[in-house]
């Protein structure tokens, strides 16, 4: 029932403390308007992620070694953690059920690439077959790394888009053309798109066994990098990828000997 008695009460009160009044008026407008600041954030936040997975598959998850920064088992920090084919090997086994796709890496930051009187320096990864899947990337022409080519070292290529028009000046001859890259020859056997653009085509796969044997890199890699299966909830995606990612990074902290909470040894 309307109360006129209690209204006239509520507006004499109001009329009584203007500065009061006002100043709540305020306090409510700008509570209400760092609400919907921080919601608008946490959605741009969460679409921001969703976008980078679209790059990339879906719940992909790469590891890299780091240097400790904690004593542990009387060993000191500052020791370089190092990646071996047999801590992939131990992953994979371990996590097989739980694995979509897997590849160890092998990645040359800057290598030289030239091609008649072109010449560019680009990423080089040394990648296993999955890898085409992890990345999301799509063969504009030829194919991706196989395991014939991982078993016998095989010096092929495949390269991004970017890297083929620098090379090739838009023309359609990459394919079965010979690259050097560092002053070993490779055969282009294909070329490929990925959604991240120039900077993710700016790249060059070469089979994982040929960059350790050429770099001379013996049985060490320098990353691992994962995807698990694909999921249409965004939010289990995300929980099944962080309770791997604990998994993987307590295997591999007691492999290495490295304290449970050394957040710098691996990353």
């Amino acid at each position: 029932m309307f109360n006129i008695e209690r209204w006239q009460e509520i507006f004499e009160a109001i009329s009584k403390n203007k500065l009061r009044t006002f100043l709540t008026g305020v306090s409510v407008a700008s509570g209400i308007f760092i609400l919907v600041i921080l919601l608008g954030a946490g959605r741009g936040i969460q679409n921001g992620i969703q976008s980078q997975f679209a790059k990339d598959a879906t719940n992909k998850i790469e590891i890299f070694p780091g240097v400790t920064q904690k004593e542990y088992k009387g060993l000191g920090i500052g020791r370089e953690t190092k990646f071996k084919n047999r801590d992939y090997e131990i992953v994979t086994e371990k996590f097989e059920d739980f694995i979509d796709y897997r590849s160890k890496m092998y990645s040359v930051w800057s290598g030289n690439i030239v091609y008649g009187k072109e010449t560019g320096t680009y990423r080089i990864e040394g990648v296993n077959p999955n890898y085409q899947f992890i990345e999301n990337s799509t063969m504009k022409e030829g194919r991706f790394i196989n395991l014939n080519d991982i078993e016998k070292y095989n010096k092929v290529a495949v390269i991004g888009n970017k890297v083929a028009n620098d090379l090739f000046k838009g023309k359609n001859v990459a394919l079965g053309a010979n690259i050097n890259i560092s002053g070993t020859i490779y055969k282009v056997i294909g070329v490929f798109t990925d959604p991240g653009g120039e900077r993710e085509e700016s790249r060059v796969f070469i089979p994982v066994s040929t960059a350790q044997r050429t770099y001379s890199a013996g049985d060490n890699i320098r990353s691992m990098a994962f995807t698990m299966p694909q999921r249409k909830d965004f939010n289990q995606a995300v929980a099944e990828s962080e309770n791997f990612s604990k998994q993987l990074d307590k295997l591999l902290k007691e492999r290495h000997d490295i304290a449970p909470d050394d957040e710098s040894a691996l990353y």
